[in-house]
């Protein structure tokens, strides 16, 4: 009897040792096909279904270098040229697709500034091709991009956008080079992995309706998320005199940052119907967007006689401005005011200085503003200043103190008992309304700055000046009355209203707010 049970209990042993391997072998990860998933350090990209398809670089060899050494090096060095600027983790950026030559320092000034957490990519660019005519937006039918040294995946929302009319395969729009030359970038920010730890949604854009374009943005903006950026890539004007390319850029480039629909249209670009869809997607998403770099190829080349101007911008949370950057700012403008009342030409600040607070350097427009007792001495700002932050701050400081025709000019004397404010504006942006009364629910009391322009006349109110004038119809109404209109002038047709963003900090009892 007992060496029966003995058996009997090797038998169970032995069976639940069975049961445990069978468990365990039927639970392993069944091999995914190319189709599912890849995965790096436990984190899953998903790509296309179907067979593997490779699209082979196009731009290799000419748009950059084809050896994959000599294309990094050079990328990096590109990207190290100068740190990023300050701005929150840009998620939408406009960026050049000619030779590296030629436009890679202003394709790198928006790279920069991208959020490097993200691990998909939609790149956004014109159709190119004189072979693919067509309307709507074009996918691919390839699996994989490949360029230097890397091929990058397609992410899986190409299928699923092809189940969407406005959306379609015409594979001579692929051809063309405007969406491989920005994958060395994303591939260097990422840190050149072996195996590329992110996916792409390559977009070519052919003919497009207004309501095609918003539906486009619309689409796109479903997929914004954490991971997530957008890449537009788009050329300035081509082949004119560098004076009329920079003369045409500047209004392409005003277009994009105020919003101007009806001015971006008729901009002169290899893909407006690009921007637009970039600026309602940024709209949607409500992100501030800042200038970061303009050339042309004749500054490369020295030929100015016929020319293709290279932009870049980048959309994204409004700027923050540190304590000690503040600081140096309010110190900056106080010092330059004393310099001038001194009779000094007034000193810039050093590289030192502008290395530790990179944010001084983006362009953006000014007010300095000065009281005495609480009494407002002198103000004076520029809207949109084309230069880095640091000079509109000299300059506005100077004038605020000496060439407000407000007030006399402040004495040297009193400078020390005058506290300072700055204002940093976000470029403004046209407020589109089917009827003025709308402007009345539109604009955000003790948020936005306003500029209001009737029949050539502009006038602005800060964001602060809501305190004083709290109901937006007398806002409005005195904004008339300060550039000499009449009080109703903002309900006329051919007015045009611009908001703005100011981040404000200054001086208050010996502290910096």
């Amino acid at each position: 009897m007992k060496d029966f049970i003995v058996w009997l209990s090797c038998i169970l042993v032995i069976g639940l040792a069975l049961t445990f391997w069978i468990s365990a072998r039927h639970s392993l990860p069944k091999k995914k096909s190319l189709s599912t998933v890849l995965t790096r350090k436990e984190q899953v990209l998903h790509t296309r279904s179907g067979p593997k398809k490779v699209r082979p670089p196009a731009g290799s060899g000419s748009f950059y270098p084809a050896d994959p050494r000599k294309l990094y090096l050079a990328v990096e060095q590109l990207l190290s040229k100068k740190p990023p600027v300050g701005i929150a983790n840009a998620k939408v950026i406009h960026v050049p697709h000619a030779g590296y030559v030629y436009s890679g320092e202003v394709a790198a000034a928006a790279f920069r500034e991208l959020d490097r957490n993200f691990r998909r990519v939609f790149i956004l660019a014109a159709n190119h091709s004189g072979d693919a005519r067509f309307s709507g937006v074009s996918i691919p039918p390839v699996s994989h991009y490949a360029i230097p040294g890397a091929e990058i995946a397609l992410d899986d929302v190409a299928d699923k956008l092809l189940q969407d009319p406005l959306f379609t395969e015409k594979p001579e729009a692929h051809t063309m080079y405007m969406v491989e030359v920005e994958l060395p970038f994303l591939h260097a920010l990422k840190g050149r992995p072996e195996s590329p730890d992110f996916t792409i949604v390559p977009l070519i854009l052919g003919r497009l309706s207004q309501e095609q374009i918003l539906q486009l943005a619309t689409t796109l903006s479903h997929y914004a998320d954490d991971e997530t950026v957008f890449v537009f890539s788009v050329d300035l004007s081509h082949f004119y005199t560098a004076a009329q390319a920079e003369r045409l850029d500047s209004q392409a480039i005003n277009a994009v940052m105020s919003r101007d629909r009806n001015a971006l249209a008729k901009a002169t670009t290899d893909g407006n119907h690009v921007l637009m869809t970039m600026v309602e997607l940024a709209d949607l998403l409500e992100l501030d967007a800042t200038n970061l770099a303009y050339r042309h190829s004749g500054m490369v080349t020295g030929d100015n006689s016929k020319v293709v101007g290279y932009g870049a911008i980048a959309f994204h949370k409004p700027v923050r401005f540190e304590k000690e950057t503040r600081a140096q700012l309010l110190q900056l403008a106080r010092q330059t005011i004393g310099d001038y009342l001194d009779g000094k030409t007034y000193k810039e600040p050093g590289a030192e200085l502008l290395a530790s607070h990179p944010v001084m350097e983006i362009p953006k427009g000014v007010f300095v503003s000065l009281k005495k007792k609480g009494q407002l001495r002198g103000c004076i700002g520029e809207l949109i200043y084309s230069g880095p932050l640091y000079k509109g701050i000299q300059r506005c400081a100077v004038k605020a103190a000496v060439n407000d025709p407000r007030f006399k000019a402040v004495s040297k004397d009193e400078l020390e008992g005058l506290s300072l404010s700055i204002s940093v504006l976000e470029h403004p942006r046209q407020i589109r309304v089917n009827s003025p009364d709308a402007y009345l629910k539109r604009l955000r009391p003790h948020e936005d700055g306003v500029i209001l322009i009737h029949k050539g006349r502009r006038s602005t109110y800060l964001p602060e000046v809501w305190e004083q004038l709290p109901d937006p119809e007398q806002f409005l109404a005195n904004l008339c009355l300060k550039q000499g209109s009449p009080a109703s002038c903002w309900q006329a047709k051919e007015t045009v209203i611009y908001s703005y963003r100011a981040s404000v900090f200054g001086e208050e009892d010996g502290t910096i707010y």
